[in-house]
């Protein structure tokens, strides 16, 4: 569980790495991907973040933690505010951010939910999504220039949305790449499983429901090509992370290649933690640059690249042989 005061978290993190040490850092701007950047709009919704959070955070010390409806104007009004926050840190809030289709609804519901889905995380997380598909799809034209099959293992997949898309892709170019989703949440799997079918690249893929406990004995022999392991270290301690990170390292192949990323400190996490119920670990760049060093990969090998709104970090990590 995140703290609840998110200074105080930053000021007891390690990263690892000698305060001289520089880290590569990269801001993709790519004009490409289309990215959301609408800073200004933050100039106006979060001073009323910061009030709806210490409202909120009053009911819960008076009324309790656990309120069916934390305040009108997110949760109250909005039944999609109110399943996103209800399946905080799941598949199907992500999957809600994703595809929110802005201007759709006109009536109140539609209003509330546009109006919070344009704030700077949500248009990060879609910001992410689009940055998770252009690093895959450039690992795999590489990978795919010496290997006529690429291997992915994706851990705690979730809808694994990015994926299958990039799968669908190359599929249609005459690459094909193989791949294991390993979720503990079933609906999770069911739900990849119907966008794999759609995409026509099912039978490409092996679905786990397992925990990542198994992860060894369920992938034994899969020998992937690329790892990934994007939106999952925000919920696992430093200890834990490190230790997934080296679990990856050692599963994957030569010159085989880790995804991952974690969450920045930002402006709103008071908004996420009272409000909407989403609780996550926030890492710098630089902490997050320490978790891949301490999990056995080469610092010389590994980049962090951020989307336009420096709110996720990603990290792409190369095997040395």
């Amino acid at each position: 569980m995140a703290n609840q005061f998110y200074l105080w978290q930053k000021l007891l993190s390690r990263s690892g790495l000698r305060k001289s040490e520089k880290i590569p850092v990269i801001i993709d701007d790519n004009p490409d991907l289309s990215y959301e950047r609408n800073r200004w709009s933050s100039i106006y919704r979060l001073p009323l973040m910061w009030i709806l959070a210490l409202w909120v955070a009053l009911k819960k010390k008076f009324l309790g933690p656990n309120l069916k409806i934390n305040t009108y104007w997110v949760d109250g009004a909005s039944l999609i505010c109110r399943e996103i926050k209800e399946k905080a840190t799941t598949w199907r809030a992500l999957e809600l951010i994703y595809n929110h289709r802005f201007g759709q609804k006109k009536d109140l519901d539609g209003k509330i939910a546009d109006f919070w889905l344009k704030m700077l995380n949500a248009q990060a997380v879609r910001n992410r999504l689009k940055l998770v598909k252009q690093m895959l799809r450039e690992e795999i034209e590489k990978i795919s220039q010496t290997k006529s099959e690429i291997r992915l293992l994706s851990i705690a997949s979730g809808s694994a949305q990015g994926v299958i898309e990039i799968m669908q892709e190359f599929k249609q170019k005459g690459i094909i790449v193989r791949a294991i989703f390993l979720d503990l949440d079933l609906t999770a799997i069911e739900y990849s499983r119907k966008l794999s079918q759609k995409a026509n690249v099912m039978e490409q893929i092996i679905f786990i429901n397992k925990s990542v406990r198994e992860l060894e004995e369920t992938v034994k022999g899969f020998n992937p090509n690329i790892i990934e392991i994007v939106g999952f270290l925000e919920y696992r301690s430093k200890e834990k992370a490190i230790e997934l990170v080296t679990r990856a390292y050692h599963l994957l192949t030569p010159n085989g290649v880790l995804l991952t990323s974690n969450i920045n400190y930002n402006p709103e996490i008071l908004f996420f933690y009272w409000v909407v119920d989403w609780q996550m670990i926030y890492r710098t760049p630089r902490e997050l640059f320490g978790i891949l060093v301490k999990g056995l990969f080469n610092s010389k090998n590994c980049k962090i690249i951020c989307e336009p709104l420096k709110i996720y970090s990603l990290a792409i990590c190369k095997k040395s042989i």
